[in-house]
């Protein structure tokens, strides 16, 4: 059939609804094939992404806690070595710290 004989017996109406059905329908299958895949690959990037981040602030806060201790290891050599009550200070401000 040509698109003028089913314009002639149908008429405009629904010539016009069979163009728009057909639309849809190639706009779902894109949505449905193209689409979801790059978003599927775009979260793919984002998780790498946010993983790596997680990783990173935990490997920094391992750190912080490593020199957290080496400066106390070092404050407490130093109290111990100064002989004039810094000890004391320095162990009543690591227990009110701690708590």
């Amino acid at each position: 059939m040509d698109f003028l004989n089913v314009l002639e017996t149908f008429g405009v109406p629904v010539a016009m609804s069979v163009a728009f059905g057909f639309f849809i329908w190639k706009q779902n299958k894109f949505i449905q094939d193209e689409l979801q895949k790059e978003l599927r690959e775009s979260f793919g990037r984002v998780e790498g992404i946010i993983i790596k981040l997680i990783d990173a602030q935990k490997g920094m806060q391992i750190n912080q806690a490593e020199i957290k201790s080496k400066i106390a290891a070092i404050i407490e050599i130093m109290a111990s070595l100064s002989g004039n009550g810094l000890k004391e200070k320095f162990v009543k401000k690591r227990r009110d710290r701690d708590y």
